[in-house]
């Protein structure tokens, strides 16, 4: 049994390549980091060890909140805040409920955002930073990807996208995308649709070229049942490496979403 790599989890880095290249990095040591397509085909115990440290204070606590944060700052930290994950609820500009941290606000909400659209366990509509592409659609597990417009603030993108879900998808079904379920769509016949939904006074947002923009996953084979495993119920998990999607670590033992077990201690080894 040899130790790989040892430290505190957080949202996977991806580089859009073919195909996608996966990295283990330490919550609070950018140089700590584990390259993963390689470990494909390798037996792995990953084990939690060194308890939990919230990703946004780096202190200990006894439970999470949100994505690996304490309950103080899943409180008054902004990117904990309700309009991160609903942006349509944005509250910047209201005397009574201002923002968290008006800084942080400017330097995030007010970007550019694409409302695009993407394959992943079906077709679905979505919301991202500009600077976030291609990542977000990787951190998704999407197959094929379109930006469709470019709006100049993320409240404005989320009405949008609030308008649009009335009529499409917004989610992805994690089993399906696993599996790698992707359905046959002819992803620009379906932009074409959406376009014709776009209310009115966002008509002149739609991006006059639209590129898609394809993902290969790294894998030895795809799972026909998905068991995921959580390391607060069950501190060890064991088995060979498979595939890495979205966020996902698929070993033959059972699936394992890193993101969502951002401020886990954990330890790597091969067996």
């Amino acid at each position: 049994m040899s130790l790989l790599w040892q430290g505190t989890l957080k949202k996977m880095p991806v580089q859009h390549s073919q195909p996608v290249g996966y990295r283990l990095r330490d919550a609070f040591d950018s140089g700590l980091e584990l390259e993963l397509n390689p470990l494909l085909g390798r037996r792995l115990r990953l084990k939690a060890e060194g308890g939990l440290r919230c990703v946004c204070c780096g202190k200990s606590t006894p439970k999470f909140f949100g994505e690996g944060a304490c309950w103080n700052c899943f409180r008054s930290l902004p990117q904990n805040d309700i309009c991160i994950v609903r942006p349509e609820l944005c509250h910047f500009h209201k005397p009574d409920d201002p923002c968290r941290d008006p800084a942080w606000g400017e330097r995030h909400c007010f970007q550019p955002h694409f409302l695009y659209m993407a394959i992943s366990s079906a077709l679905k509509v979505g919301i991202t930073r500009q600077v976030n592409v291609p990542h977000r659609w990787i951190d998704q597990g999407a197959s094929r990807a379109v930006p469709v417009a470019l709006v100049e603030d993320r409240f404005s993108v989320g009405r949008l996208e609030k308008a649009l879900s009335a009529h499409l998808n917004d989610r992805t079904n994690w089993q399906r995308m696993l599996k790698n379920e992707v359905p046959d769509l002819d992803i620009e016949s379906e932009v074409s649709r959406v376009i014709e939904m776009i209310p009115a006074e966002f008509v002149d947002r739609v991006l006059p070229e639209r590129v898609v923009h394809e993902f290969e996953y790294p894998s030895l084979g795809w799972p026909t049942k998905v068991r995921s495993h959580n390391l607060g119920k069950s501190p060890v998990l064991e088995g060979t490496l498979m595939a890495i999607k979205g966020q996902y670590l698929l070993f033959d033992a059972g699936v394992i979403n890193i993101r969502s077990h951002s401020g886990h201690g954990v330890i790597l080894e091969e067996l």
